[in-house]
């Protein structure tokens, strides 16, 4: 008996299993093209960028950040934005940007962590559900032994459905953790970003503004 034979024998239970496992591939294909497409790995745009702010060179940073597909790229523009108006929310401006970037870099990945704690619950439900039918139809029979081959027919295809729940589980749950990873490691580059970026930033001329400079960072990369 084949593998999708056996998927068939598991009954009406199976539904739900297959739909979560349609949705946790779809999520999963989804993220990773939007992460190649975002550019996660390639930082290289960050050193021009920094070269351009120690050069004086404002409106040339903020077009090369605007080039990339990076999503620490929205973040260093704003940040150059702001900074022409108002040079004492950059801080605030990061760190709005930046947390709208984590958000969409983890939009529906929960998801997949939702499919992977639901989907066993769903194969022991139509286990239960199985078994009950199965005790059911032979208290019906009204025999006054019963028949093990029927028994054990009973019972293998009610596991079935536990079985397909936990063969979707796992690799909604490996899924997850790797796109987790992934952000937590974006996350890690955001604010090594920002710190980057606002220590290569033209400083005040005033002592007053220069002491300031240091904390500004701090408290930046600590908000993101």
């Amino acid at each position: 008996m084949t593998v999708g034979e056996l998927l068939i024998n598991g009954g009406w239970a199976m539904v739900p299993i297959y739909l979560c496992s349609a949705v946790a591939t779809a999520i999963f294909c989804k993220k990773i093209l939007e992460y190649r497409a975002r550019k996660l790995s390639e930082l290289g745009w960050l050193e021009s960028v920094l070269e351009s702010l120690r050069s004086q060179q404002l409106k040339e940073a903020r077009d090369r950040a605007d080039d990339t597909q990076h999503p620490a790229g929205p973040v260093v523009v704003s940040m150059l934005d702001v900074l022409q108006r108002r040079p004492d929310r950059v801080e605030a401006e990061a760190r709005r940007v930046g947390s709208l970037q984590l958000q969409k870099l983890e939009k529906h990945v929960g998801g997949l962590s939702f499919i992977a704690q639901a989907a066993p619950l769903l194969g022991l439900l139509g286990t239960v559900i199985g078994m009950v039918e199965l005790f059911m139809g032979l208290q019906g029979t009204g025999m006054a032994t019963v028949d093990a081959a029927l028994l054990a027919s009973g019972i293998w295809k009610a596991l079935l459905t536990t079985a397909a729940g936990l063969m979707v589980a796992v690799p909604a749950l490996a899924a997850y953790t790797y796109l987790n990873s992934r952000t937590d490691r974006f996350r890690l580059v955001l604010q090594d970003t920002i710190e980057r970026i606002l220590t290569a930033l033209p400083g005040p001329d005033n002592d007053e503004g220069s002491q300031m400079k240091p904390k500004l960072v701090h408290e930046t990369a600590d908000a993101v």
